[in-house]
């Protein structure tokens, strides 16, 4: 029987959802050598296609025990089809049951780590934990997806590094909105709502035009604060698609006032409609976020800088940053990029089986 490669994805988070589907787009043409397992909620209509979570939440969850039950029965299928290969591509509790199960075994363990240091918060020491057990004893190989964090491994050698890719190009022609700054996205602590607040005073003392919209589900610190300035439009709550269209058609730049970060997603999707973004030079966003290419980095909490950016930066500039993003965004992000890159993954590790 010929050797299989199996990829999973158990988590139902729609960004994850969409991040495995284009890694199964990416082997369509090659699809017996393959099975995948995923979350009961994504829709996938491909052969070889099972069940393997049935939880809401990436960690603990009232379905876990189903989770961990039904790892016995995919262990019989990964088995059964000669799995020589596994890619969990979403850090999931469901995930370290199915891979302390495959140990005995001589299937090699590949598992994609999307925040290798984890963001602040109530699931830090979880998600901490959980990269150590898979960096340290359960993975051949990890999958990251900043060059900056690799080298503050031990290991470095387990290590692959991604660009992070397979986003639709919503904008293909340079734009320049209607001076607005957008902030968009989950809110969280270290997204800096606190920092924006500061430039938003810094922009409106200096009298420049520019309207804010913050827009994205969570608890928005001192509200009141944002609330009292007449540029200042709030949405507070769940985006949907067609909202989050508009807002990037309208925003001018896309602003990441973070006080730490990996990479970001919001980084990309704004590239998706060719908005440059502004941010703090943390984490891994100097990897995404080029100095005057395809928008602009400052030193962290260095609003001034942002200001005199904000003074300086005229229509033909917006264009000419508008017009970078669109010319790299099909190599480096978008949908074919990611095809291309998982295709040309898997292919080798199929040579070797």
């Amino acid at each position: 029987m010929k050797s299989k490669i199996a990829i999973v994805c158990n988590s139902k988070n729609s960004d994850l959802a969409q991040y495995f589907k284009c890694k199964v787009e990416s082997v369509y043409k090659t699809e017996e050598a393959y099975i995948f397992f995923k979350n009961f909620e994504i829709e996938l209509k491909k052969k070889s296609v099972y069940n393997s979570s049935y939880t809401n939440s990436s960690f603990f969850d009232k379905k876990v025990p189903l989770d961990f039950i039904r790892s016995f029965y995919l262990l019989f299928i990964i088995l059964q089809k000669n799995v020589k290969t596994i890619h969990f591509t979403t850090a999931h509790i469901s995930n370290l049951f199915l891979s302390l199960l495959l140990k005995p075994f001589s299937i090699q363990q590949i598992f994609t780590i999307h925040d290798l240091v984890p963001h602040p918060g109530k699931k830090a020491i979880l998600i901490n934990l959980y990269n150590k057990l898979v960096i340290n004893f359960l993975s051949d190989e990890v999958i990251v997806f900043s060059n900056k964090e690799i080298n503050k491994q031990s290991r470095k050698d387990k290590f692959v590094h991604f660009p992070l890719s397979g986003f639709k190009q919503f904008v293909d022609k340079p734009k320049v909105g209607e001076n607005t700054i957008l902030f968009f996205g989950r809110i969280e602590g270290y997204k800096g709502l606190l920092n924006l607040l500061d430039l938003i005073e810094k922009v409106n003392q200096s009298y420049l035009k520019y309207n804010f919209v913050i827009a994205g589900k969570g608890t928005i610190p001192n509200i009141d604060e944002f609330r009292q300035y007449n540029n200042v439009e709030i949405i507070n709550r769940f985006i949907s698609d067609e909202e989050v269209t508009k807002l990037f058609e309208k925003a001018t730049f896309t602003i990441l006032p973070y006080d730490s970060a990996t990479q970001s997603g919001v980084t990309i999707l704004s590239y998706a409609y060719a908005t440059p973004v502004i941010a703090y030079d943390v984490g891994a966003l100097g990897e995404y976020i080029k100095n005057e290419k395809n928008g602009f980095l400052v030193d962290y909490k260095d609003n001034d800088k942002i200001v005199k950016i904000l003074q300086t930066t005229n229509h033909d500039d917006i264009k000419t940053l508008s017009c970078n993003i669109i010319n790299e965004f099909n190599q480096k992000f978008s949908v074919d990029a990611c095809k291309k890159l998982y295709n040309n993954f898997y292919t080798k590790r199929m040579e070797n089986l």
